[in-house]
């Protein structure tokens, strides 16, 4: 399998993505749990206070150190440089003595097309990012620690969104849930039932 450094501009969408879809109120907390869940998989021994302690830790201080260079989307910039760390770890993994593979000037910066997506409710726009967080999936897997790294909670958590957009967009008010019934006016097609 081969891996590439994901786009500028993938990573920029779905981090404005992850900021739009969570910052009417648990902005800070969705970051911090995605922290939180990446702390208590790479740490067994820790209990559940000291992973969740940790992570407020954490977060804290890289609030702290980023407010600065962006303060309108800070957790933006977070999510941006997690997902851009464990893109250039997958390669390094893959490609140990290719260091142009992962040398890059990448710098966050808000996706207005992205924005438009989400207040547009524009399904297809989502679709996009959803198959944008699976090729970052794709280019990023390649290292042991992946899949208890930051990034990985955090694409876990864009995906979620995503399928919720999805239903609450496209079912508007009829979403079945674990009550659903087969419908009984539509014909099998392709099935014989003699």
């Amino acid at each position: 399998m081969s891996a590439y450094l994901t786009s500028n501009d993938v990573l920029n969408a779905l981090s404005t993505y992850f900021y739009e879809s969570n910052k009417k109120g648990s902005l800070r907390s969705t970051y911090e749990l995605c922290i939180n869940e990446s702390i208590a998989s790479s740490h067994p021994h820790m209990t559940e206070q000291q992973a969740a302690d940790t992570a407020h830790n954490i977060v804290n201080l890289d609030i702290e150190l980023t407010y600065e260079r962006n303060k309108t989307h800070t957790i933006a910039v977070l999510v941006f440089d997690q997902l851009l760390k464990e893109n250039k770890n997958s390669l390094k993994a893959r490609y140990p003595d290719d260091s142009d593979m992962w040398q890059n000037d990448y710098k966050f910066k808000p996706s207005q097309t992205v924005i438009n997506w989400t207040l547009e409710r524009n399904v297809n726009g989502l679709a996009s990012l959803a198959s944008m967080a699976q090729g970052y999936l794709y280019q990023s897997c390649e290292h042991s620690g992946f899949k208890t790294s930051p990034a990985y909670f955090l694409i876990q958590d864009i995906q979620r969104s995503l399928l919720n957009d999805f239903i609450k967009y496209q079912l508007k008010g009829s979403q079945p849930w674990a009550s659903w019934e087969e419908p009984t006016n539509f014909p099998l097609i392709g099935l014989k039932t003699h």
